[in-house]
């Protein structure tokens, strides 16, 4: 009987706090079937497209389209060692999209994203290092996949703006 009660509370406590899943994102029924349009030559494309259809989104044949315009991946030195060799690096990523209807008028105005990524680079270690930048690499995508979808899930129509080509 304790265990029930305790059980009973801790679910209730979990709900009420917000608590849910992670990558399980309610998305509204307008962007269920969204159309995608970004660079195929762009590294974001297949981890933005894997997903949003685990999220269940169709993608081809909607009303919407989720733009990427622009998408760049920058290194920079941010520590030296007493040598002025470089001791750690930063990986800056930047994504900017926006969303526009079928009658290509931007309905969600064009978002930014920053992501950052540091690391230290020992040059005796030089394989392990490539091999560690690659990762983070790899990892700056998925985590611009996953914002991009969690944003989507507050997605809501603003007034259509028209953009001139």
């Amino acid at each position: 009987m304790k265990f029930s009660i305790l059980f009973c509370l801790i679910i209730t406590s979990l709900t009420a706090c917000g608590f849910h899943l992670r990558a399980s994102y309610h998305i509204p029924e307008q962007l269920q079937q969204l159309n995608l349009n970004i660079s195929s030559a762009s590294a974001l494309s297949a981890p933005l497209r894997e997903t949003l259809q685990q999220a269940h989104i169709q993608l081809g044949d909607g009303n919407y389209t989720l733009e990427v315009l622009d998408d760049l991946l920058n290194k920079q030195t941010t520590n030296t060692d007493s040598r002025a060799k470089a001791a750690e690096y930063t990986l800056y990523y930047t994504v900017s999209y926006q969303i526009k209807d079928a009658q290509n008028r931007v309905v969600m105005a064009e978002r930014q994203l920053l992501l950052r990524r540091s690391y230290q680079y020992d040059t005796t270690a030089i394989v392990g290092k490539t091999a560690e930048e690659e990762t983070l690499i790899r990892e700056l995508y998925q985590d611009a996949a996953q914002q991009i979808l969690r944003q989507l899930s507050s997605f809501k129509p603003n007034q259509p703006t028209t953009v001139t080509p």
